[in-house]
């Protein structure tokens, strides 16, 4: 089976979806399907051999020029050549499996406005998005793609969060719609390895093997809830590693005034996350939006237990394994304490232990590959 994916960057640096593609289709390829990838021209072949990669020049002075550029390469494309499966991860009117990594933009913008405390700074960013092009291009491309030529599209959501994004938003009919729920390439260090990096990392910091440590993941921090965090940290023990890319500046300053600047600790990202795992007790990731958290899915297969929100399509999987906690709203700090203080109980991390090597299986880009491949079956 032909299958091209159309996704436009393939830089894990620049996010979860970049990385959650890559890994899907090399694990396609390895079932046996000839899968072609399509992306921005600068994307190295080096990085997935086992692919045919088709780099389209998209020259422009804008990311949105670019942008429409790559999609219409896309487009000449699939003419040129006969595809059995064409897997859009960015909205693409060629696509016959479109699979929104990133939730439907507009559930994508009314998440990103809702962390957005004043109505008046609220309302002033509702009229700063009018100005980004881009994303007012994809998204009138996403509704375009999935109400006028619907009858032609399957969307394989990455979790039941974004399956009912796109029925509520779209009116998409739950036969368009499949749930493929996503996957990580994971694998934990050993017992061995996960003790020495606890005690190694907790040295550094200068904590000993009781305190308990909470671990915040992301590369931004504002919409992956570090202030709302901060906000709920003098009411939880323990000391809290923000690890990421994002600029600590600002949150250190906030946890100064909260009077918890002596319990957080800013460590970038020189050192490996699953090492972090290994020497934190819980992770903490009340976000605002995600569509299904590959950090999430990572620390529930190094058996840490994890507190999220609702807002997160990985809550999915926390809330029925007893493998942590999810609350309703991120900026309520009251429920966010109780939820990291319960999480915290070691009856919580022996559950969530016991149950990594099975949610490793459950939870693998290889079962999202095999379940993506039945569903191209399907459709043929």
């Amino acid at each position: 089976m032909k299958v091209l994916v159309v996704q436009e960057h393939v830089d894990a640096r620049r996010g979860g979806a970049e990385t959650s593609t890559l890994e899907m289709a090399r694990h396609l390829a390895a079932l046996g399907l000839d899968v072609h990838l399509a992306c921005a021209a600068g994307a190295d072949p080096a990085a997935a051999p086992e692919l045919k990669w088709h780099p389209i020049p998209a020259p422009g002075a804008t990311r949105a020029l670019r942008t429409y550029r790559y999609l219409q390469g896309v487009q000449r494309l699939r003419v040129a050549a006969r595809y059995d499966v064409v897997h859009a991860v960015v909205p693409s009117l060629a696509a016959t499996v479109y699979q929104p990594r990133g939730g439907t933009y507009v559930e994508a913008v009314a998440r990103t406005l809702a962390r957005v405390r004043s109505p008046i700074l609220r309302e002033l960013k509702r009229l700063g998005r009018r100005f980004n092009v881009r994303q007012r291009f994809l998204a009138r491309l996403e509704r375009r793609l999935l109400t006028r030529y619907a009858a032609r599209v399957t969307v394989a959501a990455v979790s039941h969060y974004v399956r009912r994004q796109v029925e509520v938003q779209y009116g998409l009919p739950a036969e368009r719609i499949r749930v493929v729920f996503n996957g990580v390439d994971f694998t934990p260090l050993s017992p061995d390895e996960a003790a020495a990096a606890r005690a190694t990392l907790r040295a550094r910091l200068g904590l000993d093997a009781a305190t308990p440590v909470l671990l915040f993941v992301a590369h931004n921090f504002a919409l992956k809830g570090l202030r709302e965090l901060l906000r709920a940290l003098p009411q939880v023990p323990g000391t809290l590693v923000v690890a990421g890319r994002d600029r600590p500046e600002r949150y250190a300053a906030r946890a100064a005034r909260l009077g918890v600047a002596e319990r957080v600790r800013f460590v970038g990202v020189d050192t490996p996350v699953r090492h972090w795992y290994a020497a934190a007790d819980v992770l903490a990731h009340p976000t605002w939006y995600d569509p299904c958290s590959r950090v999430v899915l990572e620390a529930l297969g190094a058996g840490l237990p994890v507190v999220t929100t609702r807002y997160n399509g990985a809550a999915e999987v926390v809330q029925p394994t007893g493998c942590g906690r999810v609350v309703a709203e991120p900026d309520d700090p009251a429920a966010l304490a109780a939820a990291l203080t319960e999480a915290l109980d070691p009856e919580v991390r022996r559950t969530c232990a016991a149950a990594a090597p099975q949610l490793r299986q459950e939870l693998s880009m290889a079962r999202h590959a095999r379940e993506l491949a039945a569903l191209y079956a399907e459709m043929r």
